[in-house]
């Protein structure tokens, strides 16, 4: 199974902002600021296989542009920066219903740098999401996990800052930048990144550590499960497909199951026999009960519903089903087995209702902290003191700041 659901990724038209600020003071900054951009834009439409280079060129691309829009933004916003017309960008939603249904948008067009600024970062947040899949499925088993997660936090931390920092986007906001759109990703986030340990929790033929507390990864798989019906609920309907309903209904009946088997070895090691069946049937009826068995035997249905640009996202979700639900059923299905020859010849216990189990399971346990909200970096200009400009009043080649994650991509 994936980590996260494969979000298409947004493209936009051509722009420059030298054709709205016509400073001679920082030429240079502007230029450097249109070159960037109009890479950024390249990448994007280029972008279509979702494989580990494509995702690391448009994250790279958006490292290297953001300096230089924020710096542009806070010129505007200090009266640095004078228009002389109004600054108005076109992008392609990414995650309303009829793009993901193949049906590729129009552009929405929209004025002020702000719409420019919430559209790439968005933009960023997606392609960190897209990269950490990509990472998941094709990585070293030694990096994968880490550097997963950490591009997950990173494009959690983004989404929040969007959501907690809105800024003046005329009305009425797109759908994909709205904050209840925004809850939403991060929700699946949050979930995701608790689902990347309980895949790491499961045993695997190759492994040779120490098998993880069961009544604690039962808890991490609650969290998940808790996080995954959360976002369900945010899910804005013009959002709503078949492939990203079935993905976070497959994502709440693995989370169960997962906890299922963890109580069932916690409860069978404690002697409580019949409540370790009852949690192992409890586990099967959820897998039973998710889309994996639909999508399985129809697989043409989310190939239908999966945008263009995520097709190979969409084949390894399918694949991803396979590979680890079949194993988590079969290991179910062999561990309810045993406890009632065990409960058959030795210890005798009633088994619990399913339903009388499920009341009583433990609240998750949150084990992934949220990164600190994101920051943008640091202007390039000091717009109240222009000391640090050349002797002919340009910013000069504007100097990009470090910052975390950069050049960490893979």
């Amino acid at each position: 199974m994936s980590v996260i659901f494969p979000f298409p990724l947004p493209t936009t038209g051509a722009f420059a902002f030298s054709q709205c600020i016509p400073s001679t003071e920082h030429y240079h900054l502007i230029a450097e600021a249109d070159a960037r951009r109009a890479r950024l834009r390249d990448t994007l439409k280029r972008a279509k296989r979702r494989d580990i280079q494509d995702m690391v060129e448009v994250v790279k691309a958006i490292d290297d542009y953001i300096p230089y829009l924020f710096t542009i933004k806070r010129g505007i916003e200090a009266g640095g920066l004078l228009l002389d017309s109004e600054i108005v960008t076109s992008w392609r939603m990414p995650l309303s219903k009829s793009h993901i249904n193949m049906v590729e948008t129009s552009r929405v067009s929209a004025p002020t740098i702000y719409y420019e600024v919430c559209m790439t970062m968005l933009t960023y947040a997606l392609a960190l999401l897209a990269l950490a899949e990509e990472i998941y499925q094709v990585g070293q088993a030694d990096e994968k996990w880490k550097q997963t997660t950490a591009h997950l936090l990173t494009a959690q931390s983004i989404l929040i800052y969007l959501s907690t920092h809105p800024l003046q986007l005329s009305t009425p906001v797109p759908i994909d930048l709205q904050p209840s759109t925004l809850s939403f990703v991060v929700y699946m986030i949050s979930g995701s990144l608790h689902l990347l340990i309980i895949y790491k929790s499961l045993p695997s033929p190759s492994a040779v550590s120490k098998p993880p507390v069961s009544s604690l990864m039962s808890r991490v798989s609650i969290y998940a499960l808790e996080k995954f019906t959360t976002a369900a609920s945010l899910l804005p309907q013009a959002l709503r497909n078949d492939a990203l309903e079935s993905w976070v209904k497959e994502a709440k009946a693995y989370s169960t199951a997962v906890a299922g088997r963890y109580m069932a070895i916690e409860n069978e090691s404690k002697q409580n026999v019949g409540v370790a069946i009852a949690q192992c049937a409890a586990a099967l009826a959820a897998l039973k009960s998710g889309p994996a068995v639909a999508l399985l035997s129809k697989p043409k249905l989310l190939h239908k519903s999966s945008s263009s640009s995520a097709h190979s996202s969409a084949a390894k979700y399918r694949g991803g089903l396979q590979s680890s639900m079949k194993p988590l059923r079969e290991e179910l299905e062999k561990l309810e087995k045993e406890y009632r020859n065990q409960n058959d010849k030795l210890t005798f216990q009633k088994i619990p209702d399913i339903k009388e189990v499920k009341r009583n399971w433990p609240s998750g346990r949150e084990v992934v902290v949220p990164k600190p909200e994101w920051t943008p970096t640091g202007s390039l200009v000091s717009w109240d003191d222009e000391e640090d400009d050349d002797e002919d009043g340009n910013a000069g080649p504007a100097r990009a700041p470090s910052y975390g994650g950069q050049g960490q991509y893979y």
